[in-house]
């Protein structure tokens, strides 16, 4: 029998995200699953069957990071982040 370690907790940074004219704080990996599935029937949300996947089945702390990353990811590369720390409202 194997015994897994977890690790620290999962504790992601908060993102805020546009939506429209929307900032939407996502603060949990559920919370940007639940944007993921209100996307489904767009665009974006097509592409984002794989991530969704990848985010459903996280379960270790460290799988729940990977796809915190990788929402992180896929919101950059819509061009959907309008939090102050992104990279793009640098100097």
């Amino acid at each position: 029998m194997t015994n897994i370690v977890e690790g620290p907790a999962f504790r992601p940074e908060p993102l805020h995200v546009l939506i429209g004219q929307e900032d939407i704080a996502i603060d949990s990996l559920d919370g940007a699953i639940g944007l993921i599935r209100s996307l489904r029937n767009d665009r974006l949300g097509r592409f984002a069957e794989m991530l969704l996947t990848q985010m459903e089945s996280a379960r270790l702390p460290q799988q729940k990071n990977d796809a915190w990353v990788a929402f992180a990811t896929w919101t950059d590369a819509c061009h959907l982040r309008n939090d102050a720390h992104h990279w793009s409202r640098a100097a």
